[in-house]
């Protein structure tokens, strides 16, 4: 080749010199067009294929080179520089970038619920003098929300279909886009009022205008069903007026919108929906907390019941602690069962089981249940049966009786010590014998002096007993009610007020025979 000839590059056929710019293009051109030589072809292909084999052992060199020349790296690295343990080390500077994430989600939410409120503001005035006649109603949607020219726009935009005789334009009453009447969205006046005023879902005055007149004059029946319209003098056709009043699914008046519009307010209605309505885990754990509060309350009053019954005192009734302790027992079974039913929640739905967080929680609630029970009702102690409590009370009668003698015996040492320490004081006063003697016997007081107890029995039973039995039986009612209430340290303080009127009573009754 001379050095004055041109140099060409590239995927060129050898014979007829054409670049065809890539191999697959290079050998289509080989058996397409100089199919006349095989020979060619196959070498062609040969040369191809040492090319490919070269190409790949060259890039297996190179990634096993690297790959030894790192762990030499490295360990020639871990030789010379042996690691050094700095200890635990304080954290630097941080850098938060909460603000400025919720700057850029604030913007884009915004975004979102600036274009809903723009469309709940529309249909507040879409719904405001709305009125009955198609016509009129028309041209009252197109002063409130202006609507695009049907001449600018040629192919639906949702669905991209054209639109001619069968397909005919219709245009959203919110934003004024036009659209076929596949692609079409409903929304009727009972949930537009409710979207706008939901205070006023009862409320039928938006749908009851003055101009019922002139809807019943232009509208009348023929047949079963059939619904015609009188000749009008607008410029609308007949299926554009009909299509403005019913709704052909439900006969109830609506409007017409785009997809885009629904979607934005369906959007808008299921985040009420999350917003006001408790899922179920939240109503059972509601429930289980009910349970766990009367479980407590009932607890702190069976244990001092069982302290006192344990003791012996005959304040509470060991039938009654009887009765709260299965009371107990029953509202820690209910506790165990709805949170047994907490973590059962989801697990029937094999394609969509609980996971994450809710998993997470389903099992922290049955732990929190699980804990509450044995660390409450199964520690609760057992109350002793009827003959342990009897020997309960004789030996509390027998410490009583001993506690008393003991007081008695203080109380005569005191009056001998306080005796002496008269005599000695009038020893040293030299007081005659008869001052003394007056000193030392003084007249002890007669049963029937001052306040006693059975002067006031007389002078209660010289007026009329009637009124002590009906307290009585007033305090056996009242006991009977605090007894259904659990409310056992009030039957407690009846009984005693009771027996002291039972004993005032036959006091009384002793005395009158």
């Amino acid at each position: 080749m001379e050095d004055n000839d041109e140099v060409i590059e590239g995927f060129i056929c050898p014979i007829c010199m054409t670049d065809l710019k890539s191999p697959v293009q290079l050998t289509k051109h080989f058996e397409e067009v100089h199919n006349d030589d095989p020979e060619i072809l196959k070498s062609l292909k040969d040369l191809f294929g040492k090319a490919k084999k070269k190409i790949t052992n060259l890039k297996n060199d190179e990634i096993n080179d690297s790959s030894s020349d790192q762990n030499n790296l490295s360990i020639s690295n871990r030789n010379q520089y042996p690691e050094i343990n700095w200890g635990p080390q304080e954290i630097g500077a941080t850098n938060s970038h909460t603000n400025y994430f919720r700057e850029i989600r604030n913007t884009r939410l915004e975004r979102y619920s600036t274009e809903t409120n723009k469309l709940l503001i529309r249909l507040d005035k879409l719904l405001n003098n709305l009125p009955s006649d198609p016509i009129d109603r028309k041209l009252h949607e197109q002063k409130i929300v202006p609507w695009i020219d049907e001449k600018d726009v040629k192919l639906c935009p949702s669905c991209a279909k054209s639109f001619h005789v069968a397909r005919r334009k219709h245009h959203c009453r919110l934003c004024g886009a036009i659209m076929c009447n596949d692609c079409t969205m409903f929304l009727s006046i009972t949930d537009s009022r409710k979207m706008t005023n939901p205070t006023s879902e009862d409320d039928t005055s938006l749908l009851t205008t003055t101009r019922d007149s002139k809807l019943t004059g232009r509208i009348f029946r023929a047949g079963i069903g059939l619904t015609k319209l009188a000749c009008s003098p607008s410029n609308g056709s007949l299926n554009s007026v009909l299509s403005l009043m019913n709704d052909p699914a439900s006969g109830e008046q609506h409007f017409r919108l785009c997809i885009h519009c629904k979607d934005l307010l369906d959007a808008r209605e299921r985040l009420k929906l999350r917003q006001f309505t408790k899922p179920i885990v939240g109503k059972f754990y509601e429930t289980m907390r009910t349970y766990m509060e009367e479980a407590t309350r009932f607890l702190t009053m069976y244990m001092k019941m069982w302290q006192s019954l344990s003791e012996g005192e005959t304040t509470y009734d060991l039938r009654d602690a009887q009765i709260l302790r299965i009371k107990i027992a029953k509202i820690g079974e209910n506790i165990d069962n709805i949170s047994k039913r907490i973590l059962a929640i989801g697990t029937s739905d094999i394609d969509n089981p609980p996971q994450g967080q809710v998993l997470r929680l389903h099992q922290m609630i049955r732990r929190s249940a699980e804990i509450f029970c044995k660390d409450n009702i199964s520690t609760t102690p057992s109350l002793p049966s009827e003959n342990e409590y009897i020997l309960l009370q004789k030996n509390r009668e027998k410490k009583i009786e001993q506690r008393i003698a003991y007081e008695r015996q203080l109380e005569i040492e005191e009056a001998i010590k306080e005796r002496k320490r008269d005599q000695k004081i009038d020893n040293n006063k030299n007081i005659n014998a008869a001052g003394q003697s007056s000193k030392n016997n003084e007249p002890a007081v007669e049963k029937n002096e001052g306040w006693g107890p059975s002067n006031a029995a007389v002078i209660v039973s010289t007026t009329s007993m009637d009124p002590i039995i009906e307290q009585m039986n007033n305090l056996r009612s009242y006991i009977k009610q605090a007894r259904s209430e659990f409310k056992y340290d009030e039957v407690a303080t009846l009984e005693n007020n009771l027996r002291e009127l039972q004993s005032a009573y036959f006091l009384m009754k002793q005395n009158d025979e």
